[in-house]
């Protein structure tokens, strides 16, 4: 009971320390806008990767038994987020390959990299158990109606990976847009994404109304919990339906 009351207890917690903010006057603020602008693209690109690089490893091993990709994908779990900016860093310091990438470009290319290699394990995780209970009788009817490959995989998997891949979405864009390690060791100066921004409107000092960054965790927070409540909504009919083995 405790636990379920935690968010509900930082949304308090956030509401009251932005109390005093001008939000509309933080909208217009250049330097939020930047950052919110570059903290979508960040987030949506390297989500949106690790959720399709994710999924087709986790029916690489379980649909083609291609086993050996569960050696390689464990490595990224045991290193922490820090760790990970640290070895990118020094691998695209200088530029690699052939000074095409390096760290702290504008384009937070090797924060995306970074991200992707941290995060496909996680949806592989995710996906594999739902390939685990799948059902293969869907795949080899199938098979029987002569379907071609990417029609068999519409038909026979993806209504079932719906509800893993929603959720990983929602975890990872809810990490990664707040996160502060990697974008602040890899990233650039301007423009900051939104969790190294806040962070340090709220630890430098320079600025005397430090609710301006409650504010801005608030209104995301906010977005983000109205993003769930109505992707669920729209897909809870389709998901009823999966859970009963049932889809029309």
């Amino acid at each position: 009971m405790a636990v379920s009351l935690l968010p509900l207890t930082a949304l308090v917690f956030l509401f009251r320390e932005s109390v005093g903010a001008d939000v509309w006057g933080l909208m217009q603020e250049e330097t939020w806008r930047a950052s919110l602008g570059v903290t979508l693209y960040v987030t949506l690109v390297s989500t949106l990767c690790s959720l399709v690089l994710g999924t087709l490893a986790a029916r690489a091993v379980y649909v083609n038994g291609q086993n050996w990709l569960l050696r390689w994908l464990k490595w990224p779990l045991f290193v922490p987020h820090i760790a990970s900016a640290y070895l990118f860093y020094l691998l695209f310091a200088d530029g690699f390959p052939f000074g095409l990438i390096e760290a702290n470009e504008r384009h937070h290319l090797v924060v995306i990299v970074t991200y992707i290699w941290k995060e496909v394990p996680f949806v592989f995780l995710m996906v594999l158990g739902t390939y685990a209970q799948l059902n293969t009788g869907y795949r080899d009817m199938a098979k029987t109606l002569q379907l071609n490959p990417w029609r068999q995989f519409s038909v026979a998997e993806w209504p079932f990976l719906v509800k893993p891949l929603l959720d990983s979405f929602w975890i990872l864009v809810a990490f990664i847009s707040f996160a502060y390690e990697v974008p602040a060791l890899l990233g650039v100066t301007f423009p900051k994404l939104l969790g190294v921004l806040a962070y340090d409107r709220l630890t430098t000092g320079l600025f005397l109304n430090e609710s301006e960054a409650y504010a801005v965790a608030l209104i995301w927070t906010l977005f983000l919990f109205g993003g769930v409540l109505l992707t669920y909504v729209l897909t809870a009919k389709h998901r009823r339906r999966i859970e009963k083995g049932v889809r029309r």
